[in-house]
């Protein structure tokens, strides 16, 4: 959670550097693509990395070198010597550090607790996540409105390196059916990929994870101009926003945590995607700050629903052997195309308006869902707990 805090404050400030430094939509747009683009093309061979090393010391070296990237962009801001080339090339190095420890971030989940509690761990996680998104925003609110920007990203520093001090003495046990270090990692890659092509459901989630990737989420990175430009309501009102999504997200995931403890099912996850197309319309179209936040409240626990019920399906249907890799190709498209999507919704609401390229985005969504909703109803019928009965059985 401390982790989760600093990282908040350093996205919240981040946007409004970016737009201070440059006025665009679309450099938002650049920025964030950057630091997502690691996601994109390293995830896979992440995900080989995680089955193979120990994922502990992994999670406590990446939390290191994250932490020496927010400390040179805090003592450039505090100098006055920042340049958007600078915020740009160190937001791709912090993406490269977290395109690397986020498989193993996930795998390492099983190590800590029961099958039959995977679904409560993965919701309380997002709990603490999303109550950060609460924090974190409004605490740089509140700082960029007293004129300390930089402290943002000095708290966030100090954050990964506590956070890389807790993983370091943290105590797990390395499970036994590991990808072996004697075989290649390119024979571990060709076998993950051959496990997902053969499981449809797999396969199905995965790639359906990519729909709100690319045309729901870049919500997020166009809140600074709706905070600024549409609503009116500058950097406070920036971490309301995004304070929201926190609230909503973080009701659903102590929800999930309590009600779903095994996880969700495939129906939730479409009932998620069409509910949060909507819930992103309303946000777009509105011009009321109370109706905003609701409509912002409703997608971030569509969001937790979404995507927790998507990972606890994905970890209950995947061997432990080869989790890590199948968890990369779900982290490939559920975060490395929001490069892509960024840059399109940037350049969409630079030549339009912002609010025609979040309804853009919200309506491929929405009809997508239902699409594989009507198409795929074994999908509507797949529960987390029976999934982990079958596996267990196979």
């Amino acid at each position: 959670m401390v982790g989760s805090i600093g990282a908040w404050m350093q996205a919240t400030a981040q946007g409004w550097l970016v737009l201070d430094l440059t006025d665009s939509p679309a450099a938002l747009g650049l920025v964030s693509a950057l630091q997502a683009l690691p996601t994109l093309l390293l995830s896979v061979v992440a995900g080989v990395i995680a089955d193979r090393a120990d994922r502990r010391k992994l999670l406590a070296a990446t939390q290191v070198f994250s932490a020496g990237v927010a400390f040179t962009l805090a003592l450039l801001t505090t100098t006055g010597a920042i340049a958007f080339w600078q915020v740009a090339l160190l937001a791709l190095l912090a993406g490269t550090a977290g395109a690397i420890q986020t498989p193993a971030y996930q795998a390492i989940v099983p190590s800590l607790v029961d099958r039959a509690a995977i679904g409560s761990a993965i919701a309380l996680n997002s709990a603490q996540f999303n109550l950060s998104r609460i924090l974190g925003p409004s605490l740089a609110g509140a700082v960029i409105a007293a004129g300390g920007l930089q402290v943002a990203f000095w708290g966030n520093a100090f954050a990964l390196l506590t956070v890389a001090t807790i993983l370091w003495r943290l105590r797990i046990v390395t499970p036994p059916d590991l990808a072996r270090a004697e075989t290649s990692m390119w024979s571990n890659l060709l076998d993950g990929l051959r496990y997902a092509r053969s499981q449809r459901m797999v396969a199905l989630l995965v790639l359906l994870a990519g729909v709100p990737a690319l045309f729901l989420l870049n919500y997020l990175v166009l809140l600074p101009v709706f905070a600024r430009d549409v609503l009116r309501i500058g950097a406070p009102g920036l971490g309301i926003l995004s304070g929201g999504v926190g609230i909503g997200a973080l009701a659903a995931a102590l929800g999930l945590a309590v009600l779903r403890p095994s996880g969700g099912s495939g129906r939730s996850v479409l009932i998620a995607l069409v509910v949060a197309s909507v819930a992103e319309i309303v946000f777009a179209v509105s011009r009321v700050v109370p109706l905003s936040v609701v409509a912002l409240a409703v997608l971030g626990a569509c969001q937790v629903v979404y995507y927790a019920t998507t990972n606890t399906l994905i970890q209950v249907l995947v061997p432990a052997r080869l989790r890590g890799r199948i968890i990369s190709l779900y982290i490939l498209t559920s975060w490395g195309l929001i490069p892509v999507g960024n840059v399109l919704s940037g350049l969409l609401a630079e030549r339009t308006t912002p609010t025609v390229a979040l309804v853009a985005g919200s309506l491929v969504t929405l009809v997508t869902a239902i699409v594989v909703a009507l198409a795929v109803p074994e999908l509507r019928r797949l529960a987390a707990g029976s999934a982990a009965d079958q596996r267990g059985a196979a």
